[in-house]
């Protein structure tokens, strides 16, 4: 009797569905990296949590304070922190903060909203990593009391969009963040660093250290550094991006 050395088409389907599903049952290389980084960030920014009242978050309640950040700079959109109306998010990508825009946005806003300022402390509620992005929803440590004598906390979202974030280190991912929001001892030490318009190219080199980049446009020149850009003209500090 012969014998075929092939698996017949029952055996061959069982093998495949067994491949497919062990496949599918092991996470990818990608997938546990992302999940060792949301692990490790969410140790670096512990959670804020907040009180509940009537099935809702109450956020001028504290029930247990996690990190204090502070705001480094501008264009942080942010809105009553009890609002029912879905907040604009801020959007970093590239070290440019960009706001949504379009008539959903539009409709979102209310009478009280405003940016925060630098220099202002945060606490982070909600810390989510997806794919290509770190989403924070920050709310202020301190209650501001409006025209009608109600107080509020403000609440942003913000959202860092980083490619090939599931192949970065934590360290990584933090360099990202840290010009934006950061912890005191990390603000400050980066405050010190101060540009002052009028300085002249040796004495930034001196205070950020050599640029990555120069771009000479003749009367103008600017030193590009990863969190900003320094524009000259005539070797003096006319702003700063």
């Amino acid at each position: 009797m012969t014998h075929s050395s092939s698996l017949r088409p029952s055996a061959l389907f069982r093998t495949a569905v067994l491949v497919a599903t062990l496949a599918l049952a092991a996470p990818s290389a990608t997938a546990q990296n992302g999940a060792a980084l949301a692990e490790t960030l969410k140790a670096d920014y512990p959670i804020t949590k907040v009180g509940i009242s009537m099935l809702k978050f109450d956020y001028n309640r504290i029930t247990e304070p996690g990190i204090t950040l502070t705001v480094r700079i501008p264009g942080i959109y942010a809105d009553i922190a009890e609002t029912q109306q879905a907040i604009v998010n801020t959007n970093f990508e590239n070290g440019h903060a960009l706001q949504q825009k379009g008539f959903l946005a539009s409709l979102s806003k209310t009478g009280n909203s405003r940016t925060l300022s630098p220099n202002e402390q945060v606490y982070v509620t909600k810390l989510d990593v997806k794919q290509d992005s770190i989403h924070f929803e920050l709310i202020t440590t301190d209650v501001t009391t409006l025209g009608g004598g109600n107080s509020t906390r403000y609440r942003a979202e913000v959202n860092f969009r980083i490619p090939n974030l599931d192949s970065m280190t934590a360290e990584d991912v933090k360099k990202v963040i840290d010009p934006v929001i950061a912890d005191s001892a990390t603000a400050n030490a980066v405050q010190s660093k101060t540009i002052k318009i009028g300085m002249s190219t040796d004495e930034v080199k001196k205070s950020l250290g050599n640029p990555d980049k120069i771009v000479d446009l003749g009367e103008k020149t600017i030193y590009i550094y990863k969190d900003m850009k320094v524009v000259f003209k005539n070797s003096q500090v006319t702003d700063v991006q």
